[in-house]
């Protein structure tokens, strides 16, 4: 998928958490950082063991970025190194070698599917309390939502129909069947409005369960994972701001 002009995923300008060296933002410019970084914030005095599953959501939101903010830095120094040996106007593409970036890209997809557990371990918290048979994983969640508000399960059934699965293809993909790279380490470059740009193909066909993957036609790496991120990050704030979940924040339980 080639891009078609170069966009803003990424800050020094922005407050930047521990750990990061970027503010990661949205294609409207909020930092998903600080987003992530306050899913669990609990107003007032409280005891660590009755927020764990929004903690642990945090933390899978937080690593998730932590990956793509990775994956960021291998891409800018990849092409400040294309770019002191090709400077703009003496070659129209290239390569490099550089199999960090396919480490961090498993990283973080293994990372944003995890996010999808963490948060319906919130859900079944609040909303199944003292119920037996807690779901086993998202796929059985999102088969089951009654006691969950309305537009909250249709936006959870949504988002893991139109990215969920996907996910979940290029994760497996990797942990089952064959690693990114295919055998090669190769990042590809093209000018982007009279820019270096670097590209990076995931798989076409993540569903398919054998060795047979298309990586000439599918997404770039980057802008994949920023897309995803993106999407989990606001998934994720919206399940804090749901009733239940909000006022649980506000008012911790006394002991």
């Amino acid at each position: 998928m080639r891009p078609r002009s170069v966009r803003l995923i990424a800050t020094a300008s922005l407050p930047i958490y521990s750990g990061f060296n970027l503010a990661i933002v949205n294609l409207d410019g909020y930092s998903l950082n600080e987003q992530a970084a306050h899913l669990a914030d609990v107003k007032g005095p409280h005891s660590i063991a009755d927020y764990y599953k929004e903690y642990d959501l945090r933390y899978s939101a937080l690593a998730t970025l932590y990956h793509l903010n990775r994956l960021i830095d291998r891409y800018i120094q990849n092409i400040r190194i294309f770019n002191h040996h090709h400077p703009i106007g003496t070659a129209i593409r290239g390569n490099l070698d550089d199999p960090r970036v396919f480490y961090e890209t498993d990283a973080f997809l293994g990372a944003a599917r995890r996010v999808y557990e963490s948060l319906i371990r919130v859900l079944w918290k609040h909303y199944y309390t003292g119920l037996p048979g807690r779901w086993r994983s998202i796929r059985n969640a999102v088969k089951s939502l009654d006691r969950i508000p309305p537009l909250f399960a249709a936006e959870l059934q949504e988002s893991w129909r139109t990215v969920g699965v996907k996910l979940a293809d290029y994760r497996d993909c990797v942990a089952h069947y064959v690693p990114l790279t295919s055998g090669q380490t190769t990042c590809w470059f093209e000018v982007f409005e009279d820019r270096w740009g670097m590209i990076v193909k995931l798989p076409a066909n993540p569903s398919k369960k054998s060795r047979e993957f298309d990586f000439k036609t599918g997404p770039d790496a980057l802008s994949y994972c920023h897309s995803v991120a993106s999407h989990l990050i606001e998934l994720c704030v919206h399940l804090k701001t749901q009733a239940t979940v909000a006022s649980y924040l506000a008012n911790p339980p006394r002991r």
